[in-house]
């Protein structure tokens, strides 16, 4: 499985705090059956901030250690949208997923629609491929999940957590889940893991649901076959 959304990266956020961490739930993720994970550290004015020379060196340190597990790592972003997104990726001030043409869009959970439409054509006519992170998360998605069929045509791509798929998150994520699901509106699901213990990894689990939901080429779809298109252009 490759995993795309992930907090494991140490020191840099409000997942991993020391490179053990990282190893740990490096390792966790390989048990799992994660062969690739990348690291998807915040950017959000005021609360998370992206110091790419810190980030970059502790993904090297990271990067040694996941290569001894059998992990390999890219390096991306875990974007809050914001009026400067965009002339941060151009100027290289922010990783993209991998240094493509990907992206992983954050919004607020009651951002309006019209906000999330206006980023996604923003950076689809930018020649970027948003992802919508945890779109599950978001009111206008969970009022009305056929929103994201909108999103898509648009350009964007839609990603869940693997909590979600399994409850652990609640009902109403998990509810929302299985609508987008079922409607065939997820792209990824991801483990957005910030930790060990407490959100965790549950990528096999949530594989494992879904194969038995949804059958086994939507499990590949979603944990492979899709994922797998970021790292062929890498």
């Amino acid at each position: 499985m490759i995993d795309i959304h992930n907090h494991s990266l140490f020191g840099v956020d409000d997942g991993a705090d020391t490179l053990e961490e990282t190893i740990a739930m490096t390792q966790a993720a390989y048990k799992q059956g994660v062969t690739d994970i990348f690291m998807t550290p915040h950017f959000r004015h005021g609360m998370f901030p992206y110091d790419k020379e810190l980030i970059e060196q502790n993904y090297l340190r990271a990067r040694e250690e996941a290569d001894r597990i059998g992990v390999n790592l890219y390096l991306g972003c875990e974007y809050h949208a914001d009026s400067e997104m965009l002339d941060n990726y151009r100027s290289n001030r922010i990783h993209s997923a991998g240094d493509t043409a990907f992206i992983l869009c954050e919004f607020s959970h009651s951002t309006p629609v019209n906000a999330i439409r206006s980023v996604i054509r923003d950076a689809t006519s930018s020649g970027y491929l948003p992802i919508i992170a945890h779109a599950e998360r978001y009111e206008v998605f969970q009022s009305d999940p056929g929103l994201a069929a909108e999103m898509q045509a648009i350009g964007a791509m839609i990603q869940c957590n693997a909590d979600s798929v399994l409850g652990i998150d609640g009902k109403l994520l998990q509810k929302t889940t299985k609508k987008l699901l079922k409607k065939g509106l997820v792209d990824f699901i991801a483990s957005d893991a910030h930790g060990i213990d407490e959100r965790a990894n549950h990528m096999a689990d949530a594989e494992k649901f879904i194969t038995r939901k949804y059958g086994e080429d939507t499990a590949y779809i979603l944990f492979e076959d899709n994922p797998a298109r970021i790292i062929d252009l890498i």
